[in-house]
């Protein structure tokens, strides 16, 4: 029996106030592939209105098929496509060919009651779709559409050659493109280590956690839930409490300093910067979760107001 590789996104949309009607909200991202060609995909909900509720997705597969899958549990229906990757013998040159997802491949995944989910067809398949492009050339593929909004759930996706940085990831953005704001300015924590009062037994690893935004969370246990930002947010709670430096950011909560190093520079630009913090003492996650990691594209999304 073959193995094939599945990966797993979770994604919760939460309900916000002040909403960007018009604006497009990524929902989530990931790849896969092998040794001759990588694929990678960022799906978005656009416009972000009306909200969604829980719903995950990912892909099965790696070298041949790869069966591009989302499922919302709560309505018990899935939906994706399946996508093939050619390498032509052109330099950086590719054929995808997509085609209805495979039921069954989703199904061995979904448990014991899986016949009872239904299948949701993509708009617009009237069988195969052949496309030759470039590594890096980045198409637009529509998931799901509700025909009473207008919504859709859409994948931007690109394929590339494999990469030896394990970290190198595909992010696209949606929108018509416009001059650059201090509000515009993203944080980002690779693997992030967290430590208080620069005590040892009182700290968090986490490898291969990424998470990326215009704000982003993280709890600790006895700490509560911490939201940070690079721009002020009075209207919030949010105080300047900290600094952004490279790979590593600090911050101080009553009587307690906070250090985080990333693998990666945190903040855009080569200078310091504020940090701007707000702190939940009483939120917790589900008991059996010992740290949550999160991040929005605006504050106003991180905790749902």
């Amino acid at each position: 029996m073959s193995v094939r590789k599945v990966l797993l996104i979770f994604v919760v949309l939460m309900s916000f106030s002040l909403p960007a009607l018009a604006q497009s909200r990524r929902l989530m991202g990931g790849s896969a592939g092998g040794r001759k060609y990588q694929f990678f995909y960022e799906t978005f909900l656009d416009p972000s209105m009306p909200e969604l509720g829980s719903m995950s997705g990912g892909t099965i597969g790696g070298e041949g098929i790869i069966h591009r899958f989302m499922t919302d549990p709560r309505q018990r229906v899935f939906f994706g496509y399946d996508i093939s990757v050619d390498v032509l013998p052109q330099s950086n040159t590719y054929r995808l060919t997509f085609n209805q997802l495979a039921s069954e491949s989703v199904r061995q995944i979904l448990g014991s009651d899986a016949a009872s989910w239904t299948q949701l067809p993509a708009p617009d398949w009237g069988g195969p779709a052949v496309r030759t492009i470039q590594a890096g050339d980045v198409l637009g593929l529509d998931l799901l559409t509700n025909n009473a909004t207008g919504q859709k759930i859409v994948d931007y996706i690109t394929v590339k050659k494999p990469s030896s940085d394990p970290d190198w990831r595909f992010i696209y953005e949606t929108g018509t493109a416009q001059d650059f704001r201090a509000e515009d300015a993203a944080l980002e924590l690779v693997s992030p280590q967290v430590s208080v009062n620069e005590q040892p037994g009182v700290s968090t690893s986490v490898p291969g956690v990424n998470v990326y935004g215009a704000a982003v969370g993280f709890y600790l246990p006895g700490q509560g839930r911490f939201a940070l930002t690079l721009t002020p947010h009075p209207e919030y709670g949010f105080v300047q409490a900290g600094e952004v430096r490279g790979s590593t950011l600090s911050f101080m909560v009553g009587n307690d300093t906070f250090n985080l190093v990333s693998s990666r520079r945190i903040a855009p630009g080569l200078r310091p910067f504020h940090l701007y913090v707000l702190r939940e003492p009483d939120w917790k996650p589900d008991a059996l979760l010992k740290s949550i990691w999160g991040s929005s594209d605006t504050v106003d999304q991180l905790f749902g107001k």
